[in-house]
Order: structure tokens, then C-alpha cells, then sequence
């Protein structure tokens, strides 16, 4: 029987711990609106993560392209391959060489944990409970996470998530580098190959940024919205939102006036956005035309059964009056048959109404009943005395 209520009665860490505790297997969903989140619990431990805004393997894409392990346009081929083979994006990551073991379950931990901990600050939902777990989840990808770990780093992110959201705008809010960001020579992108040769070392002033925000800075090289950026990060939502919070702080990024955000890369959205959407062709300038001519067809070459009609050659086409001559027994029968019908007249009206042709003005079966009844009985005489003799 499946466990299910709101979230408001049962929150998510009473929900964990219990899964945890028990021990259980199954699929928890979370619901809200029109977002859900599943995740999957083998043994009380995390085995999965998968959510109908952005599937998992796709911000892992995502993310490994930011990484600079894959380019976008090799990153839309596997998807392409993906469609077409139906095999898992981390196992087609790990044949083309792109990406190690370790890598891929690094990534995938990291995205899932997102995931799981941005509804953690759900504040109302609905959840449902099955002892049920798919069949195609990648296990060799994804080792299992223990409930404990998720729950700690969960109340990490629940007690530091109002301070950071207080100093955030609006996540669809548009954000800009600033004049002293675009004038700002970051460390990740000094060339240091002289350093590793020996050949001497970079004078250059340092930026002052940790590499984090060095990353999450290089995102905007584009007008983008805070919602786009944590589609594409490498980090989990929290730190990429903290790391915002202190360039908007330190003045190196703004809010922009009337830029508008770039559209996100083909290999930054969700599946469903991916799929090619066909305006339906509008009709030819001559398509109308035919349909009158369509709708006028009929009305032209109809034919009345009166055979009255301006369109001769059809006309000639219409089934012509034919008598029918029948033999002499058929004739007799269907006049005796009249007869009984309708005495009275020869069953002529009858005749007229039906539409059958007679053949002859009057009905040569003749009226019986101005005949004696040649079934009636004589009277029985009484024998005599004498006769009996």
C-alpha cells in the first residue's frame, strides 16, 4: 500500500528518517505544481535522483561542457546518439572517452544532491510513496548515498538558504559584469604554461577571487538570469548562489537595465525543450478555390428522379422505365392474390398504391363471393321407412 500526504503534516527530514530507519525500497515523488521530483531509495540509502524540469544527465552535460571535457557541439551529438540507441547519456559519456568513472559519479552526485536539496525547502507539496524501483537506473554511475549524508548537508542548506536568498534578486532577474568585472584579469585565465616550463613566473596583479567565484563569474559573459545559471553550473545551488551573492556584493556583477538574457545553449535545456516544434503550413493560395469547386460538384451534376435536368448527358445515364412481362403462372398468381386482397375492386387501388402494373384494366379473377360456396354443406335428408327398405 502506498504511503502519501502532504508535506505540510510530514516533512522531508521525518520522511528520510523513516525511509532510513525501515529500511525501505521504492520511489518517493514529490510534488508541487507542476514540478516533481522522484527519488529512489534502495535499502533506506539514495540509489537516484530524476526530476521533469531538467533530467539529471542533462545538467550533467551541461556541466562538463562548463568543465571544458566536452565541447557543445560534441555534447549535441551523443544527445543525437542518445535518441537514436537509447542507451544512457553516462555510459555513452564514458565510451567516448570524455569522461572517467570517477567523473561521472562525481558529477551525478553532485547534480542529484542538488535536486534533492532545493526541495528541501519546499514549504508545501504532496508526496507519495511505492515500493516500486525502476528498472533502468544506472547503479554502476550512481553508488548509493547514505541517508545521513544527505540529511546533514540538507540542514547545512536549510540553515544558511534565508540569509543567502535575502541577499539574492529575483532568480529571473538579468545580470550583467560590471565595468570593474570586465576590466578585471581573472587567475584561471592567465596563461601560466611558462610557470610549468620554468620560464619565469606571472607579475600580474591577482584578481582576488577564490576559484569559485572566478567560475561562476565566467558564466556571465553574457547577460544571464540566476535561473539559467543554475542550469549550467558545476556546482550545487546553494554555493552558486552564494558565490552571486558575493560578486553582487563586491559590485562585479549588476542588474541589468533592459539586457536581455541570452538564450540558453541547445545542450543547457531541458529535453523537452529540444524537441523541433512544426508550425503547421498555412494552405496554398488555390486551396480555398478547390474547395469550392469541391462543394460545388455535387450541386451541378445532381440528377432529379424525374429525369428534368439541364445536364442531359448524366441525365441519359438514369435507370429508363422498364415493363416487365411476366410468364402466365407468375401473372395468375399475382392477380389471385389481388383478388383475396381486395375483393371489393380486383385489387386495383391496392395495385395503384404499391406501384404494381396489372397488366389489364380489370382483375380477370372473378369475385367469388357473388358465387355459391362450394364448400357449404346440403342438408341431410332423413331417411323414410320406405326408403330404408
Amino acid at each position: 500500500m502506498a504511503l502519501e500526504g502532504s508535506l505540510r503534516d510530514f516533512d522531508l527530514f521525518s520522511l528520510f528518517n523513516m525511509i532510513k530507519t525501515q529500511g525501505k525500497s521504492g520511489t518517493l515523488v514529490l510534488s508541487r505544481g507542476q514540478e516533481f521530483v522522484k527519488i529512489f531509495f534502495d535499502q533506506g540509502d539514495v540509489v537516484g535522483c530524476d526530476s521533469n524540469q531538467v533530467r539529471i544527465e542533462d545538467r550533467v552535460g551541461a556541466m562538463l561542457v562548463r568543465l571544458g571535457r566536452l565541447s557543445g557541439d560534441e555534447l549535441l551529438g551523443l544527445i543525437q546518439l542518445q535518441r537514436q540507441t537509447l542507451k544512457r547519456m553516462g555510459t555513452l559519456l564514458l565510451e567516448s572517452g570524455k569522461v572517467t568513472p570517477q567523473d561521472l559519479q562525481d558529477a551525478l552526485f553532485n547534480q542529484a544532491m542538488s535536486i534533492i536539496y532545493r526541495t528541501f525547502r519546499w514549504v508545501e507539496g504532496d508526496y507519495r510513496f511505492d515500493s516500486i524501483l525502476p528498472l533502468e537506473m544506472d547503479r554502476e554511475n550512481f553508488p548509493p548515498i547514505p541517508v545521513d549524508t544527505v540529511l546533514m548537508e540538507a540542514a547545512r542548506v536549510m540553515d544558511e538558504w534565508p540569509e543567502v536568498q535575502r541577499r539574492l534578486p529575483d532568480h529571473n532577474t538579468v545580470l550583467v559584469k560590471s565595468e570593474k568585472a570586465r576590466a578585471l584579469h581573472l587567475d584561471m585565465e592567465q596563461d601560466l604554461s611558462g610557470v610549468f616550463e620554468g620560464g619565469g613566473t606571472y607579475g600580474g596583479q591577482a584578481s582576488g577571487l577564490n576559484h569559485e567565484q572566478e567560475t561562476v563569474l565566467t558564466y556571465f559573459s553574457e547577460p544571464q538570469t540566476i535561473a539559467g545559471i543554475l542550469q549550467i553550473t558545476r556546482y550545487d545551488e546553494l554555493d552558486t548562489c552564494k558565490r552571486i551573492a558575493e560578486l553582487l556584493n563586491s559590485g562585479l556583477l549588476e542588474m541589468a537595465a533592459e539586457a536581455v538574457p541570452a538564450p540558453p545553449p541547445a545542450w543547457g535545456t531541458p529535453a523537452a525543450a529540444r524537441v523541433t516544434r512544426h508550425e503547421p503550413a498555412k494552405p496554398l493560395p488555390w486551396f480555398w478555390a478547390i474547395v469550392a469547386v469541391l462543394l460545388a460538384a455535387p450541386l451541378l451534376t445532381y440528377v432529379p428522379r424525374s429525369r428534368q435536368s439541364f445536364n442531359q448527358g448524366l441525365a441519359s445515364l438514369q435507370r429508363a422505365d422498364i415493363r416487365t412481362v411476366t410468364d402466365p403462372g407468375t401473372r395468375d398468381r399475382k392477380n389471385w392474390v389481388l383478388r383475396l386482397a381486395s375483393p371489393g375492386d380486383g385489387g386495383k387501388g391496392l395495385a395503384e398504391r404499391l406501384g404494381i402494373d396489372m397488366e389489364v384494366a380489370e382483375n380477370p379473377v372473378p369475385d367469388f363471393r357473388k358465387r355459391p360456396d362450394p364448400l357449404a354443406s346440403p342438408e341431410v335428408r332423413q331417411p323414410t321407412l320406405q326408403e330404408g327398405r
